[in-house]
């Protein structure tokens, strides 16, 4: 049986109506990545350009350095294996842990002329005098380095130098809320001083005098902050040997 032939007419229409979808498929595609919504008019709208990313936000505040430890002990350096140091102390023996963050330094002999104003001194007052927030008297004055700019909080009385003058250090005393308290530090002829001096963990060697601060753990002390002198003469028994200052 032979197809029923398709009245041209409706093949118009048909033409016509696949036509006008793609024109319009073309119409919606043409607007909407251009426009949004229409107006009153009628008309198409442009789309808000999207505003300017805000400013970025304060970056977060430096971690603060971590805690010292108020563990200590110090004693000769019997040896010294990998991160363990044995020491020889006034009352028996020790061990003490370091990692690559712990702070080393050297302690040498030092007089009144290396307190200079803007270093840092830790300052042990004599029996006689306790420190006030006046003044005290000094036994020993040790200079220590800034770290990061500011004076490290070590034991004890502490501070930025101010001014000397004759026998009188002025100090910006740091308390336990960090807060700053003019002192005057009186030195006299029997005062001692002493500096300290970054270095590393290669200067821990047998024969040195060593102090060290930081948390006991299991009859460990795992060190933060190391001081290093030599011992005293040979033949001197060991319990002279001197308190080093911790004060890194």
């Amino acid at each position: 049986m032979s197809a029923n032939p398709v009245s041209p007419r409706r093949t118009g229409f048909a033409i016509l109506a696949v036509i006008a979808a793609i024109a319009f498929f073309i119409a919606e595609c043409g607007t909407s990545d251009h426009t949004s919504n229409t107006g009153n008019t009628g008309k198409p709208t442009v789309s808000a350009i999207p505003p300017s990313s805000a400013p970025s936000a304060a970056p977060p505040p430096a971690p603060q350095p971590p805690a010292v430890g108020k563990d200590y002990v110090e004693g000769l350096v019997e040896s010294v294996s990998g991160n363990a140091i044995q020491l020889r102390t006034r009352t028996g023996a020790a061990t003490v842990d370091f990692t690559p963050s712990t702070r080393v330094a050297d302690v040498t002999p030092a007089q009144l002329t290396d307190v200079t104003p803007g270093s840092c001194v830790n300052v042990r007052a004599t029996p006689q005098s306790a420190p006030t927030d006046a003044a005290i008297t000094a036994q020993s004055v040790t200079i220590t380095p800034a770290i990061d700019g500011k004076c490290p909080p070590p034991l004890g009385f502490y501070g930025t130098v101010a001014s000397v003058s004759g026998n009188t250090i002025a100090v910006d005393n740091i308390d336990a809320r960090g807060q700053n308290t003019p002192t005057n530090v009186t030195v006299t002829n029997t005062t001692t001083y002493r500096k300290q001096t970054p270095t590393t963990t290669q200067a821990i060697e047998h024969g040195k005098c060593m102090g060290a601060q930081g948390t006991n753990g299991g009859g460990v002390l795992q060190a933060t902050i190391i001081s290093l002198e030599p011992c005293p003469p040979m033949g001197r028994p060991h319990h002279h040997l001197p308190h080093l200052p911790f004060h890194l």
